[in-house]
């Protein structure tokens, strides 16, 4: 007997299944008894993601059921769902879940659907409503498809953490999953199907300084090339941080440990205008004066 199946009122559980624990039992049905809730227990523990609360399913459309009275405490928005249908199981997340007169609860399956066949419909064991989620420390869920994390400042910075350098990937979605549009690898990569820009309305700046009269010839002696990285061991091409911050300071920034690193769109833009202002002047003392 499954352990939904079993009562939290004491005296209703003389009886339960292959378990008799009926005053006056007979001394030879403890032990077997005792054997019995031993492999209830084991049975459970085997599967310990996933809880069925016994309620049986009613099939009502590809991604619909209804179960019995009001069930909208388990089956809860944002909890995962695992059912069993006549082509084997399906998993996804519940969408909609409301009372009238019987609990409808609506789901988006990662893959296949339900169908008349379907005979259990288990939760997975977190629940995004429960009161002890929303409080774990350093972490609040702001409803059923986000984490957020606190707002501190460096060095106290809340860490996210994925991966175990053998090539996890973050992977960024649409609301349905039917596309990635950026990912982020737990070497750092990150690549966007569109555009990574940076906001740069001229009516958000003001005091103005153009770069030193020096600056192409400086900027033709900045450390560039290509390079070994000897925390990762990866080869890269780029310039040197330190080099640069003598030439652009703005464009370099340091972090809490002390590591330098360049905004290169930043520094590339400023330097590719210049860069044709120089030809330009080149231009008009090459160009036979008419």
């Amino acid at each position: 007997m499954a352990l939904w199946q079993w009562s939290t009122t004491p005296a209703n559980n003389a009886s339960a299944g292959l378990i008799d624990w009926a005053e006056g039992q007979p001394p030879s049905t403890v032990n077997d008894s005792a054997r019995q809730m031993m492999a209830d227990v084991a049975t459970w523990f085997q599967s310990p993601e996933w809880l069925n609360y016994g309620l049986v399913p009613t099939f009502v459309s590809a991604t619909q059921f209804t179960t019995p009275n009001n069930q909208t405490a388990i089956y809860t928005i944002g909890r995962r769902v695992k059912a069993t249908v006549s082509a084997g199981t399906i998993y996804g997340t519940i969408s909609s879940s409301a009372f009238t007169s019987l609990t409808t609860v609506t789901v988006t399956w990662d893959s296949g659907a339900l169908d008349s066949g379907v005979s259990e419909v288990d939760v997975g064991i977190l629940n995004p409503q429960l009161p002890s989620l929303a409080s774990l420390p350093g972490i609040s869920i702001t409803g059923p498809n986000g984490i957020a994390l606190p707002n501190q400042s460096s060095p106290n910075v809340a860490p996210i953490r994925f991966g175990d350098g053998t090539g996890w990937t973050l992977r960024f979605q649409t609301t349905n999953a039917s596309s990635t549009f950026a990912t982020l690898t737990d070497k750092g990569d990150f690549t966007a199907s569109g555009n990574v820009t940076s906001l740069s309305d001229e009516r958000l700046k003001t005091d103005w300084e153009m770069p030193r009269g020096d600056f192409v010839e400086q900027l033709a002696q900045l450390l560039s090339g290509t390079f070994t990285r000897v925390d990762n061991g990866m080869r890269q091409a780029g310039i040197g941080a330190q080099s640069l911050q003598v030439l652009l300071p703005e464009a370099v920034s340091t972090n809490h440990d002390g590591m330098l690193s360049v905004a290169y769109g930043q520094a590339a833009m400023v330097a590719c205008v210049e860069l044709a202002k120089e030809v330009m002047r080149l231009r008009a003392l090459l160009e036979p004066v008419k």
